[in-house]
């Protein structure tokens, strides 16, 4: 294709060229084989140009006999030229592809170290805590009051709770890395998805005040995999709830917008905010952020890959006045058709 090309090119520019000037082209085509393809393509490109150049283009015209001694050290001189030429660019373009291996594998390797590290870390921690809170059950039982083995269970369950969404986003990561994350759509509520993060998120949840800001079942059905957007919720809240005051605030609003082809959910917590040139890195694996008193970096980066499968989008934005941060999440709606001889209340 590249010869055929740098025929039509030289054939077009031959009443103005030079011979010289034409081998050029024939260059131009050895040279594009080496970088798109290899060095033995681009030998193979540098003979046919060799023979193509001569037929069409040295007198006598589509013959290969050459009749004048210049024309017969042009075409030696391209051949020379072609075949040096194209195999230091396909040598170049090897090593290059080389380089390019080995720097996805040290890529490679530093994400897993630091998926190590993160996995290390976050899970030692809520098991250190089950592991000394079922020790003291354990050893002090009898000298235990029912509101100390309440609180020790409490204790149990609630770190049982955290290391559980910990594994699960470690699950959702590397199905999302894998491509093998699938859209399950169903119709569902946003009011039955939050009613659900909040059950799951009990424990998490009591140091702050969640409110919602819209009516019960005015919303229209989301056309989502419920299982995934719930997630998002959950890690939404969760983060959020970790970054604010104890006996804060979180508000939760949701509307559809001015066109009612997306669903716009904000959550709004009274933490120490995010700096701007940080908003969308928090959005990143393995992010996060200084001061976090624990956390992997991969909830954010979960909604987001999760957010995006279903077409939406989400980002963090200031909040009111400047405090605290607000998560806004988008995602888009489908006109709902009821089934035959089902009602539908918006």
């Amino acid at each position: 294709m590249a010869n055929l090309l740098a025929l039509i090119a030289s054939w077009g520019l031959n009443a103005w060229l030079a011979l010289a000037d034409l081998s050029l082209v024939f260059l131009s085509a050895v040279l594009a084989c080496a970088v798109l393809a290899s060095g033995h393509a681009a030998v193979l490109s540098a003979l046919v140009g060799f023979v193509t150049f001569n037929f069409f283009f040295t007198e006598p015209r589509y013959s290969l006999l050459v009749s004048e001694r210049e024309q017969l050290l042009t075409l030696c001189f391209f051949l020379l030229v072609a075949l040096v030429v194209g195999r230091v660019a396909g040598e170049s373009r090897r090593r290059m592809q080389a380089l390019g291996a080995a720097r996805l594998a040290e890529e490679r390797e530093r994400l897993r170290s630091a998926l190590l590290a993160s996995v290390s870390h976050d899970l030692r921690t809520p098991l250190a805590s089950i592991i000394g809170a079922a020790s003291s059950l354990r050893a002090l039982d009898a000298q235990l009051s029912p509101a100390d083995r309440r609180e020790l269970l409490d204790s149990v369950l609630g770190e049982s709770q955290r290391l559980d969404r910990y594994i699960q986003n470690l699950l959702d990561m590397t199905r999302l890395g894998h491509g093998e994350l699938k859209i399950e759509r169903d119709w569902v509520s946003l009011d039955d998805m939050v009613g659900s993060a909040r059950r799951r998120l009990a424990s998490a949840l009591e140091g702050v005040a969640l409110l919602q800001r819209w009516p019960a079942g005015s919303l229209p059905l989301l056309y989502v995999h419920p299982a995934l957007i719930e997630q998002v919720l959950v890690n939404v809240l969760e983060n959020a709830a970790r970054f604010s005051p104890p006996g804060g605030t979180l508000e939760m609003s949701a509307a559809t917008d001015e066109t009612a082809s997306h669903m716009i959910i904000a959550l709004t917590d009274q933490g120490p905010g995010i700096d701007p040139t940080m908003r969308e890195k928090v959005f990143e694996m393995f992010y996060t952020g200084d001061g976090s008193p624990h956390g992997s970096g991969l909830g954010l980066a979960i909604c987001k890959g999760m957010v995006s499968a279903h077409g939406g989008e989400i980002a963090a934005e200031a909040g009111p006045e400047g405090r605290g941060t607000t998560m806004v999440i988008r995602l888009p709606l489908r006109p709902y058709t009821a089934p035959s001889g089902a009602g539908y209340d918006a």
